[in-house]
């Protein structure tokens, strides 16, 4: 995937990421809620869904036009999972910190991040987490789908006399990626 396309589907996912697990932290705990503190959501929901379907029509637009990709920026499923999590319960640990200081003044990490359900966050963090890589995976493995045999339909297309396999070989050489070569035979 391009990097700047990459990185702004995944800074809508953990968006919404951080706004579910936020919401969910709520309605698995039975806690409600201050209205108050969190007045900023009804503004914020919105933003966010309307960001995805941004996100959505230019990942579509990406496939129809089966734009070439290049999949060496994303790191490893694991590393990209604990990475999303751990950003998740960091964006839900500032939240929950923030909305304490506007309702009462104060800052008291143990009544905001463990009391009243709080520690719920910690294993919700890491299953949206889990979705949000599956979908970064998914969108991966469909741009890659999408773009498959385009370029061997251009090289057909070009007549290209030469198999793809030797046109691959051809590069090799070309680029001074094919080793050193024997040593001379000496009389």
């Amino acid at each position: 995937m391009e990097t700047a396309a990459w990185r702004v589907r995944a800074g809508v996912l953990v968006l919404m990421g951080a706004i579910g697990v936020h919401e969910l932290r709520y309605a698995l705990a039975g806690a409600h809620a201050d209205a108050h503190a969190h007045a900023y959501m009804g503004r914020l929901v919105p933003v966010a869904c309307a960001l995805v379907v941004l996100a959505g029509v230019e990942f579509a637009s990406r496939v129809a036009r089966r734009r070439r990709i290049e999949t060496r920026v994303l790191a490893d499923g694991g590393v990209r999972w604990l990475a999303v999590g751990i950003l998740l319960l960091a964006i839900f640990a500032v939240q929950e910190t923030a909305e304490m200081f506007a309702e009462h003044g104060r800052i008291d990490l143990a009544d905001s991040l463990v009391v009243h359900g709080g520690w719920l966050a910690v294993p919700l963090s890491f299953a949206v987490a889990a979705v949000i890589v599956l979908l970064l995976r998914g969108a991966g493995a469909l741009l890659a789908r999408s773009c498959r045999g385009t370029a061997g339909a251009r090289m057909r297309d070009a007549g290209w006399p030469l198999s793809r396999r030797s046109y691959a070989r051809g590069r090799v050489i070309a680029w001074n990626l094919a080793g050193r070569a024997p040593p001379p035979l000496v009389n």
